[in-house]
């Protein structure tokens, strides 16, 4: 049984845009308002300087917005969700030229701030189809960063010396791109660092070194239109090429990050192939998982739950080194069990300011993100992946990336999860619900040499039902399967969980104690033993039946260092139990093996 995911594939509405949902929930107050300050400051600025100085349209104005507009069109996508954009070249061109003589350097602002406006409204927000929220914020922070850079640049031009460049004044260009950029990259941060949705990209940003990159060649065009040797339209022209290579380049990094992504995710897909052909438990299968997609997201872990169809719950099922996870998840409790109820991934890029933590959730430290996604396999919710980061966020990119491989990642863990099924029901006798003989004598085996690597001892107890021919000649087969139940279930409550308990067969069961002496298998052996003793078990008419057990007991490694020789030690001690009156314990010695034999 697996749970029903609720849409045909809400995973992939997601990725294609559809319903949103919240990935960081509502911290501070400054974080919620953060991106209106940015938007109100700068366009209250861009308003207060436009009424002092006016705007400043000109052909030549209106040539470099529309460059701009290209420039913010043409965003290059970096690796890891990361973008930039070209368009500082039309907005120093804008910022180096003056309408007159008369014209002063604020009017140079002015004109470089229109231009970056007009290419962030049109380019990035129009051309782009943005959301008015993200484009508000886009040209107000744009708007802030030229018009706060433009005061610097007025500031250095009327207080420091031109350097020897007559062209321009060589330290407000430089202050100028320095601000700039750096600004860019210091309003942007924290709105990239709180993304509402996980299917939002990140805002692009003006980086200094790309800034720096660039500048010489506005300056060299504008220094040879200063000395009249083109006109200024053909020095214009002579960004078509730049354009053309910028094309090329945005090109060759799109294609070179998506054939990178598209190498790895090929090797992931086919190991996750390769499992499906594969034997595995669920917990090779789960490390597997993890160690692939580390490959593709890096992260501080990976962790993966496999849901438990007899509980309802999802299990933890890979090592977590931290103990911070929560080890199991029930639909609908926390964060993660909000993602299970409704089958969408999310990104949380701060687990403290989460609303409505599970008290497991609440161990992880302040700034841990996380990138959910539920595990399907056709429509089935078998499990639930997380990628855990420490002081690092997750961003779309991220997502889009981990989304294409949930798919096949779930698919894998199902079928590791019916494997681990088969085995068990080919392993467990279906009447009693304990391992049949192959199954203990397999497991015991591999116990019995960890105990021996260990120096330690070991103890199996067999344990025969007496006179079960006469219950069920007497009271039918129906009441002897209710005496077999019992006396199982006395054996599993009466037994320690690292204990190994099965049916060896018929009415004999058999347990193994590792790291028991006798003294303590006999304890357990009696504890057993009088359970059973006292244990009635009432027939169908109402008839009360009881039943008793002999118990024989076998020391490993002094009275045998192999399980079958454990068994056969044990049979013939429990053997003498019978021998000697029945409803007793008696432990393995030579006079054992000698009164079996008379």
């Amino acid at each position: 049984m697996y749970i029903k995911s609720r849409t045909r594939s809400n995973r992939g509405e997601v990725l294609r845009g559809g319903p949103e949902r919240r990935t960081m929930e509502k911290g501070s107050f400054l974080a919620r308002i953060y991106p209106y300050v940015i938007a109100v400051l700068g366009l209250g600025a861009l308003v207060v300087v436009g009424v002092q100085h006016g705007p400043i349209w000109s052909p030549t104005v209106l040539l470099l917005a529309t460059i701009a507009i290209l420039a913010e069109w043409m965003v290059v996508r970096l690796p890891q969700g990361n973008s930039t954009t070209m368009s500082f070249v039309a907005v120093l061109l804008a910022l180096l030229i003056r309408r007159d003589d008369a014209a002063t350097a604020w009017d140079q602002v002015v004109q470089a701030t229109e231009v970056i406006v007009a290419g962030s409204l049109v380019g990035y927000g129009v051309l782009r189809r943005q959301r008015p929220g993200r484009v508000i914020f886009y040209v107000g922070q744009y708007a802030l960063v030229s018009l706060i850079a433009g005061a610097v640049f007025v500031l250095v031009s009327e207080t420091v010396s031109p350097w020897g460049v007559r062209t321009f004044h060589l330290p407000a260009v430089v202050a100028y791109t320095f601000t700039y950029s750096l600004l860019s990259t210091i309003l942007v941060w924290p709105r990239n660092r709180i993304i509402v949705t996980a299917v939002e990209e990140r805002f692009p940003k003006t980086d200094p070194l790309v800034a720096f990159l660039l500048a010489p060649l506005p300056l060299l065009i504008y220094y040879l239109y200063g000395l009249r040797q083109f006109s200024f339209p053909a020095l214009l022209m002579g960004l078509v090429p730049l354009f053309a290579v910028l094309a090329a380049f945005r090109l060759y990094i799109n294609i070179d990050t998506a054939y990178g992504e598209v190498r790895t995710l090929y090797r992931i897909s086919q190991g996750f192939m390769a499992a499906l052909s594969q034997e595995e438990t669920v917990q090779v299968v789960a490390r597997g998982i993890a160690n692939s997609l580390d490959q593709l997201v890096s992260c501080d872990q990976c962790l993966v739950y496999s849901y438990n169809p007899e509980a309802n719950e999802f299990v933890l099922v890979i090592d977590d080194e931290s103990g911070l996870a929560p080890p199991v998840i029930l639909s609908g409790e926390g964060v993660l069990g909000q993602v299970i109820s409704s089958v969408q991934g999310r990104i949380v890029n701060d687990i403290s300011l989460a609303e409505g933590r599970s008290p497991a959730e609440e161990r992880w430290p302040r700034h841990t993100a996380l990138l959910i996604v539920p595990l399907l396999a056709e429509s089935d919710l078998v499990g639930l992946l997380v990628l855990v980061r420490h002081k690092r966020p997750f961003n779309a990119e991220n997502f889009r990336l981990i989304s294409i491989l949930a798919n096949q990642a779930g698919i894998v863990l199902k079928n590791a999860q019916l494997y681990e099924r088969s085995q068990q029901l080919a392993e467990t006798d279906r009447q009693l619900g304990l391992m049949n003989q192959t199954a203990f004598r397999q497991r015991a085996q591999r116990t019995l040499g960890r105990v021996q690597l260990t120096q330690h001892r070991a103890a199996l107890l067999l344990a025969d039902i007496d006179d079960f021919r006469v219950v069920n000649n007497t009271y039918g087969h129906q009441v002897g399967d209710l005496v077999l139940q019992g006396v199982a279930q006395v054996l599993k409550e009466s037994t320690a969980d690292g204990n190994l308990v099965a049916r060896y067969g018929g009415e004999e069961f058999v347990a193994l104690l590792p790291g028991a002496d006798e003294a303590q298998a006999q304890e357990v052996a009696e504890r057993i033993r009088s359970a059973v003793e006292k244990y009635v078990f009432t027939t169908d008419q109402g008839a009360e039946v009881r039943a008793t057990i002999s118990v024989g007991i076998a020391v490993f490694p002094d009275d045998a260092r192999d399980v079958s020789g454990l068994i056969k030690k044990a049979d013939r001690a429990a053997y003498l139990a019978k021998r000697m009156g029945k409803n007793r314990i008696c432990l393995y010695e030579d006079r054992t093996s000698r009164a079996a034999e008379e």
